[in-house]
């Protein structure tokens, strides 16, 4: 598909956004969605659908912060993605509250969170060369390229996979 750019040529449509938004889900946000809240415990050990398990209620809670944060952030805010400032403060919410994810990790999952986190990280420094203004990036075929790379990275996609268990079997997501 094409669309017209501001100088008059063809371009792609913004692959830069279908890269951010393929790897902020794929890496960590879906892995954390859910429409129960932590508090929602129906027994011990998190076995049933829905059920916390109370050792890790408060990780999970935060998992679900992140997910809320980074949803209302530029899920739902079409201005994060045509707003370089809106944008910045997308990424700087999501990222701090990802380095929360990872300081309150159960030992279980936290190589696995610290995985994801660094794939957020190397995203939002690319992000932060272009000044997170997607019009710029989306100039450049090669930005697409190693925001994909990260989105589609084995070891992160591992990682997801490891954390995605442990939120079910634990979380109740």
């Amino acid at each position: 598909m094409l669309t017209r750019r501001a100088n008059g040529h063809a371009g792609t449509v913004p692959a830069v956004r279908r890269s951010l938004s393929v790897a902020v889900i794929a890496m960590l946000l879906s892995a954390c969605g859910s429409s129960g809240s932590a508090t929602d415990s129906t027994g011990a050990g998190g076995k049933e659908p829905g059920t916390v398990n109370p050792e890790y209620a408060d990780f999970c809670l935060t998992a679900q912060q992140l997910n809320a944060e980074s949803t209302a952030t530029h899920g739902n805010d079409p201005t994060a993605m045509s707003d370089p400032e809106a944008m910045k403060k997308a990424w700087s919410t999501i990222i701090a509250s990802s380095r929360k994810l990872f300081d309150e990790a159960p030992l279980q999952v936290k190589s696995d969170v610290k995985a994801m986190l660094d794939g957020m990280m190397a995203m939002d420094a690319i992000y932060a060369d272009y000044k997170y203004n997607l019009a710029e990036m989306k100039a450049v075929p090669e930005v697409a390229a190693s925001l994909d790379k990260i989105a589609n990275d084995a070891v992160i996609a591992q990682a997801s996979a490891r954390f995605r268990s442990f939120m079910s079997d634990n979380c109740g997501i």
